[in-house]
């Protein structure tokens, strides 16, 4: 019975191997349209005003090689290439080693890719906005699927993580 319960187990996720190039690239599809997938069993939005000009903003966002100086969560970050539609960059966050490729780049207003881990898709949108007193409002929103995903991580989790990832660009960017 164990071996048989294994079997299903491994066929279920080997399953998943062949489809999750497909995800990758619906992914890909939907980032570079500044959308995520609303179908996601992992998705969170948060917002926050930051009292710092949009290129300000921008520019730390794009700075991908210097996160690790500023966003205490991410260990390491390296881009390798120009910052446009396609360049991949990796870095690793809480320990997880993340590939990532840039999906839309629309200077001082919205950034998109994708990135993939342990066999979960996500695809992570910013977007920029002028505040009528100088300011920038900041809003991101993130989707993610993969197998069995939901019983390690939640839109919960997602959103304290997109909380601390917000609170850091503000404190960087008001610096």
């Amino acid at each position: 019975m164990r071996i048989r319960v294994r079997a299903i187990l491994l066929a279920l996720a080997m399953s998943t191997i062949p489809t999750a190039q497909g995800a990758t690239d619906q992914a890909e599809v939907l980032a570079s349209n500044g959308q995520i997938d609303d179908h996601a069993a992992v998705k969170a939005s948060s917002e926050i005003f930051i009292a710092a000009p949009a290129d300000k903003v921008w520019n730390l966002l794009i700075g991908i090689d210097a996160w690790p100086k500023w966003q205490p969560n991410i260990s390491a970050a390296n881009i390798t290439g120009p910052v446009k539609e396609g360049t991949e960059f990796k870095w690793t966050t809480g320990g997880t080693k993340i590939a990532s490729r840039l999906a839309l780049v629309k200077p001082d207003e919205e950034l998109a890719w994708t990135g993939t881990a342990l066999h979960v898709t996500a695809i992570h949108v910013w977007q920029l906005r002028a505040a009528p007193n100088g300011g920038t409002l900041v809003s991101t929103k993130e989707s993610m699927h993969g197998f069995m995903l939901k019983l390690f991580y939640s839109s919960a989790d997602l959103q304290k993580t997109q909380k601390a990832w917000l609170d850091a660009l503000k404190r960087e960017a008001e610096r």
